[in-house]
């Protein structure tokens, strides 16, 4: 059996946004995302509202000293979701894998709610790896993309 990469989770650094940013501009992790890419000013402005609000748990996550993507968990409604993204250049290597595990550790509380979009099989494999489950089915209200509903007890 293999040793799990090594990945860490880190509060999130000024300079991280803009790795962040070229992730999300990625057009082919963008649609297997099924995420419509944000401008540089927007992201950056979400991004500041996402570090400025303590309720939400936002992690840079890190492998063997480079940042590869990021993780977050936030409330929405009356339950906490999470969602995480991971640079094209690193998939496959198992960090989304470790990191959701590592924030599984760090935030206790449940249920959590993911949405994957239902062609991102690698994303929907990371969560049920970690213990989610689909429990329906959605039609996104962002891009009438179909997703998955998955969730932890």
């Amino acid at each position: 059996m293999s040793e799990p990469p090594d990945v860490r989770l880190r509060p999130v650094e000024d300079a991280d946004v803009s790795l962040f940013y070229d992730h999300q501009a990625d057009p082919v992790a963008a649609e297997m995302a099924a995420f419509p890419t944000r401008d540089l000013a927007t992201f950056v402005a979400r991004w500041t509202t996402i570090r400025a609000d303590a309720s939400i748990f936002a992690r840079a996550i890190v492998a063997d000293g480079t940042v590869v993507g990021h993780i977050v968990c936030w409330i929405e409604g009356d339950t906490r979701e999470v969602g995480y993204w991971i640079g094209r250049a690193f998939w496959g290597r198992g960090y989304a894998t470790r990191a959701l595990a590592l924030l599984l550790d760090e935030v206790r509380d449940r249920p959590l709610i993911a949405h994957v979009g239902a062609d991102n099989i690698g994303s929907r494999r990371v969560l049920e790896h970690c213990g989610f489950a689909v429990v329906g089915e959605a039609e996104s209200e962002r891009d009438s993309v179909t997703e998955f509903i998955l969730r932890l007890d």
